[in-house]
């Protein structure tokens, strides 16, 4: 009797363990380690130049000198236009004249208050000739300063008939020629730096967060590649974008002023591409193979369209094909990698 029942609980076991092994889906599955990518990103990015002036007069008068053309490199310290000063060189003529003849009054009545002081010492002067005398030699000290104030303002006059360059650079505009008449403010030269410039890009959150871990900063202009470094991040927001302005150095060679290019950098981190994520209700994840069963194991930093960045060990194994075909729980046969 009880060979009977041994063997009638045997036949029911069978079937329900035939039906799960016949249930098993065929799918690939691969380990993560070999599924994982070294991810590159890229941006928009713009050459600015650091140092690049208009240079203006700053007073009326004509030009008597020209001495650069569009192309010329300069030195810092150039005279780039002489502007006609005859006129301020006359006046301080005249001033130095002034300026002569009141310090000769000022040195007698310096020595007349000397003499008056030792008299009226012996009591020989009175104390009112004695102040008329101090007067007189404070007078001439106020109008002997007010002449080389005045001199110091022909003189700062004259400088500005010297137009120089304010930096090293290259003349990349000119505005005027000889003989022609300028007024104060009016361009002359536009100079530019070009060993000086800095990159600027604009990133979302997202790649802020890949550049962090980024190994490599590269400008890719016109097929040639120019390594960079990060400088700064500005605390403020583009115009009517929801970017952040990025400042980068060229490291090595120099891209010219005012190009433009892609930003491009590699993440220090592999990530796992996202055709290998499925979206089950509201989150992002990965389908493992765990026991020969599905398993859903969700990302909640993962975005759509975006590699993920997966911390499970490399030798998990990752549903490959058919995946999103699968729930959780379903029997799974792997057949193997293929990818």
């Amino acid at each position: 009797m009880k060979h009977y029942q041994s063997l009638a609980l045997l036949l029911l076991l069978v079937p329900s363990f035939s039906y799960a092994e016949n249930s098993l889906s065929p799918h690939q599955a691969c380990r993560l380690d070999s599924l994982l990518t070294v991810t590159s990103s890229q941006a928009y990015a713009q050459v600015k130049p650091l140092q690049q002036a208009k240079l203006a007069a700053e007073i009326s008068a004509k030009i008597v000198k020209v001495a650069i053309n569009v192309g010329d490199k300069v030195a810092k310290g150039d005279i780039l236009f002489r502007l006609d000063d005859r006129e301020w060189r006359l006046q301080l003529k005249q001033l130095d004249a002034t300026i002569q003849g009141i310090q000769a009054r000022h040195n007698l009545a310096v020595y007349q208050l000397q003499q008056r002081t030792k008299l009226h010492q012996s009591a020989n002067v009175s104390e009112e000739l004695l102040r008329q005398h101090k007067t007189q030699v404070a007078t001439l000290s106020a109008e002997l300063n007010a002449q080389h104030f005045q001199k110091q303002q022909i003189q700062l006059t004259l400088s500005k008939t010297k137009i120089i360059a304010p930096f090293d650079g290259v003349i990349v505009e000119r505005n005027v020629s000889l003989g022609d008449w300028v007024n104060p403010g009016q361009p002359v030269a536009s100079l530019l730096n070009p060993d000086k410039v800095e990159i600027q890009a604009f990133l979302d959150a997202q790649q802020l967060i890949s550049l962090e871990q980024a190994t490599q900063l590269d400008l890719l202009i016109n097929q040639e590649l120019f390594p960079l470094k990060q400088q700064s991040l500005l605390p403020m927001l583009a115009p009517d974008k929801n970017l952040r302005p990025l400042i980068l150095k060229p490291t090595a060679k120099i891209p010219l002023p005012g190009s433009q290019g892609q930003l491009r950098w590699r993440a220090a981190t592999q990530k796992l591409p996202f055709r290998y994520l499925l979206k089950l209700g509201e989150h992002y994840g990965l389908m493992l193979l765990v026991d020969k069963k599905a398993q859903f194991h969700q990302l909640p930093q993962a975005l759509p369209g975006r590699s993920a960045t997966i911390a499970l060990p490399p030798d998990t194994l990752i549903i490959t094909t058919g995946f999103r075909a699968l729930q959780p729980g379903d029997w799974v046969e792997n057949r193997g990698c293929f990818e």
